[in-house]
């Protein structure tokens, strides 16, 4: 369990795209839109998720669409 404030960085060091999902009963936005939804961290991308509310978090990063 995350708390607002809580954040974790994500380095994708595979040779391929991972899908970050945003998870049931969960709020995922997109760092500066109000986007929300599974994210997709290209190879050698960084991600941080960050928690803002209960149940509720914003990713944000290099090389994530």
């Amino acid at each position: 369990t995350l708390s607002a404030g809580d954040a974790i960085t994500i380095f994708n060091s595979s040779t391929s795209d991972i899908v970050i999902t945003e998870g049931t009963s969960v709020t995922m936005y997109l760092a500066g839109s109000s986007t929300t939804g599974d994210r997709t961290l290209a190879q050698k991308g960084v991600a941080t998720v960050l928690c803002v509310g209960t149940d509720t978090f914003t990713i944000l990063g290099g090389g994530l669409s």
